[in-house]
């Protein structure tokens, strides 16, 4: 009986240093298709990169976060789209963070766009979060929608949400002068497809559970956080409506994860 409980310490404490000091510095590459007969033709080649949760603490944060500039520039996408949560709560920032974020992100090359949503710890820093996304070209859609043309006269209808709460009628955002057939929803907090799922929407994009952290293969994330308490894991399908979710590139108070290393999401189009 000693024996196997020293074997299960034991296992343990290396389940914990591997958590710790490699998982956490490792970087994953996640690829998936969107196919649904909405999507205009023209739109099948189109790549959208996703990155999402820096969670920024300094240099403790740029490696990584070079990894992805280095990654996004080899790929060359149409779209680049960042699901939020730039900064890490209860860090304090300064000037020399703001200058290294904004060149940072700068660097990021898309052919087409440069989106972005607002992440709840986004929004305590909110002016210099603005600030950091326009000086690095990115468009936030804060609970706003935004037509893609591509190649034709049919675009597709791209929507921000920032917190679907605060919309007094989210078929605003789905009306548009010229018609379209397919909608991409980009949030923050997956659990928001609780209430997206009611209207006439295709696709979402959600970051913000960092895929539960600690990730048991066939059973998915353990750490369920506010806002990502019914989604957390990689791919929902609801009613042929689909929701991706990116584990994102930091963490939170402990610097933890585990068989879930940082990553970005690849897709491509398809109809």
């Amino acid at each position: 009986m000693k024996k196997i409980l020293a074997i299960i310490v034991i296992l343990l404490v290396l389940l914990f240093l591997y958590g710790s000091y490699i998982e956490v510095k490792t970087f994953k590459v996640k690829e998936y298709t969107i196919q649904n007969e909405n999507i205009p033709p023209e739109f099948a080649s189109l790549k959208i990169i996703q990155f999402s949760d820096i969670l920024y603490e300094g240099k403790n944060s740029q490696k990584n976060l070079e990894k992805v500039v280095q990654n996004i520039k080899e790929n060359e996408p149409d779209i680049i789209i960042f699901t939020g949560d730039l900064f890490k709560k209860g860090l304090k920032y300064d000037e020399e963070d703001y200058t290294y974020l904004k060149e940072t992100l700068n660097k990021m090359e898309a052919s087409l766009y440069k989106l972005a949503v607002i992440g709840d710890n986004d929004e305590k820093n909110l002016k210099e979060y603005k600030d950091i996304l326009y000086e690095s070209n990115f468009i936030l859609l804060d609970n706003q929608n935004k037509l893609l043309f591509y190649k034709n006269e049919t675009p597709i209808n791209i929507i921000g949400i920032t917190d679907i709460t605060k919309i007094e009628d989210f078929n605003t955002l789905l009306t548009t002068e010229v018609p379209y057939n397919y909608s991409l929803v980009i949030t923050h907090k997956p659990d928001t497809f609780n209430e997206l799922k009611k209207y006439n929407i295709n696709t979402v994009i959600a970051g913000h559970s960092l895929g539960g952290l600690i990730n048991i293969p066939y059973f998915g994330g353990l750490i369920k956080k506010e806002g990502a308490k019914t989604y957390l894991n990689d791919y929902y399908k609801e009613n042929n409506q689909e929701l991706f979710i990116s584990n994102g590139l930091g963490y939170e108070e402990i610097n933890f994860r585990l068989f879930n290393a940082p990553s970005i999401n690849i897709y491509r189009f398809s109809n």
